[in-house]
């Protein structure tokens, strides 16, 4: 490979030296004299450029200053078309190594992968927001900041989302290994879903370093990976520290169909926090657009996501103790079967217990006890339990339409004066779809799985009308919906439990069938 040509004088800049080359640019390290911080140059050659290749590379100065805001997208701070025909843009700096050369150097955890992904997403998700389609995701455009943070970069082929009577004639580049069949073949010129497989490839490749179709030892040539790519069924990792949700997840996102895939880079990032929340992982936020153009962590601003619901709302927990105070005491404090001073010092989630040498059916108020009859005792607990039954079918029945994914370790609520468990949640399901000939079949799994389990399924033609669907109950992780031969079909699931606890709906799975 040759040197590249001497870097060019831009006023304000030194240049330091060489940080790569590509297939019609340089990057050189430049530091900038006011403020003073290092910059990277993106410098257009001069030889085999054609008015296209120049054009190119203004869209890709504009489009990444369109979305420079970003945290995860690489900032681009000017650009500039010299006189002499050449070109350059200067961008923050980002140390080496990306994504690619760390993935051939090091084994990234399952952690870092699933957070890297979802941060990769928000950035993909704000783009298409913006009508942006990259085209060109892969790990050696991925950079990565001082402080851990991934940066999306080289958007030199990156286009506007075509519609979908416009003829797919532009010619674009393509970086085989990363790129869906329906780009390879022709059949498309790059859509959201095309970015959904590209993404998911990469995240492949973090785990195993090397390209999903890419065989050690084989021939990995364009040619020799392109029927691989079309036809060959996703490999697994091989990685025994890799979930089988995980292995569902990148699956999907790389289906050979577009329209089996994740339809958005929100929904694929959804699926990778459902298996943090699996993995009893920190949760990861998202960072997206609203339709306002203002950037809010973790916020789907589209409606939601499954079923149309925000699984980022505020969740309304179910009480993990009950320190109930009956309507008779008219003293201030009163607790049940307790002196008025123990209310004072109880901490949350004593419970509601019943304290020795209090006799029963009595009321302590201002530290001296007030008797009642048994009858009107037993109305007031009659009351209060009622009250409380209320209070968690309100908080958890409804649980299941309007709140997002339980927390990481659900465990069953029980008073601290013993007794059966109060309520046990159900985890958020992973829900699954294949087509086979004239029907869809789903299937999904979760943690933490108790006997007698149920579920409730919503199966509808569209995501957008799966929230007014009616619910099926089913017994089994699985249910096959008979249609018409290329028929789409949507479904969400939720755990229910034979309590009468309700988990949060999966996120919408929608396939045609075969």
């Amino acid at each position: 490979m040759s040197a590249p040509p001497p870097p060019p004088h831009i006023p304000g800049l030194v240049h330091i030296q060489p940080l790569g080359s590509g297939g019609y640019a340089d990057v050189y390290l430049y530091e900038q004299q006011s403020p003073r911080m290092n910059v990277a140059v993106k410098v257009l050659k001069r030889a085999g450029i054609t008015p296209a290749i120049r054009s190119q590379f203004v869209d890709e100065a504009n489009t990444m200053a369109a979305l420079a805001d970003h945290p995860y997208i690489v900032q681009v701070f000017r650009s500039e078309l010299t006189p002499d025909g050449g070109a350059y843009l200067v961008m923050k700096y980002y140390p080496p190594p990306n994504l690619a050369v760390r993935a051939k150097r090091e084994r990234f955890s399952v952690e870092e992968v699933l957070r890297t992904g979802i941060q990769l997403a928000s950035a993909v998700e704000t783009a298409h927001r913006a009508g942006i389609i990259h085209r060109d995701i892969k790990p050696a455009n991925v950079l990565v900041s001082q402080y851990g943070a991934p940066g999306l970069t080289d958007f030199g082929i990156a286009g506007r989302a075509l519609a979908a009577h416009e003829d797919h004639d532009e010619d674009i580049g393509v970086s085989v290994p990363w790129a869906p069949p329906e780009i390879l073949y022709g059949q498309s010129n790059g859509d959201v879903r095309s970015d959904v497989y590209s993404l998911a490839a990469t995240l492949w490749h973090l785990l195993v370093g090397r390209s999903p179709f890419e065989q050690p030892g084989g021939d990995n040539s364009a040619y020799a990976l392109m029927p691989r790519i079309r036809a060959t069924p996703v490999p697994p990792t091989g990685r025994a520290d890799v979930p089988l949700s995980l292995e569902r997840l990148l699956a999907h996102g790389m289906a050979k169909n577009p329209q089996a895939r994740p339809q958005s880079a929100l929904e694929f990032a959804r699926g990778l926090q459902a298996i943090e929340t699996e993995q009893r992982l920190a949760r990861t936020p998202l960072v997206v657009l609203d339709d306002s153009g203002v950037a809010l962590p973790d916020v789907v601003a589209t409606g939601g996501g499954a079923g149309g619901v925000d699984p980022d709302a505020t969740m309304v927990k179910a009480p993990r103790a009950v320190n109930a105070q009956s309507p008779l005491a008219t003293g201030t404090g009163a607790t049940w079967g307790a002196p008025a001073a123990a209310e004072a010092t109880s901490a949350p989630g004593a419970g509601v217990t019943s304290t020795s040498g209090e006799p029963a059916g009595s009321v302590a108020a201002a530290g001296a006890p007030r008797t009642v009859s048994g009858g009107v005792l037993l109305t007031v607990v009659g009351v209060i339990v009622l009250a409380l039954v209320a209070a968690l079918v309100w908080a958890v029945g409804f649980r299941g339409d309007t709140s997002p994914t339980p927390e990481p370790t659900p465990s069953a609520l029980t008073p601290t004066g013993g007794g059966g468990p109060i309520v046990d949640l159900p985890e958020q399901p992973a829900l699954d779809a294949r087509a086979e000939s004239g029907r869809v079949v789903f299937t999904w799994n979760y943690g933490a799985a108790h006997d007698g389990d149920f579920f409730r399924l919503r199966v509808a033609a569209s995501e957008a009308t799966l929230p007014d669907a009616a619910v099926t109950t089913v017994k089994e992780p699985t249910y096959a919906a008979t249609v018409p031969a290329g028929t789409i079909v949507c479904a969400q699931v939720a755990v229910s439990r034979t309590q009468g606890a309700t988990g949060p709906y999966s996120n919408a799975k929608c396939l045609a069938a075969g």
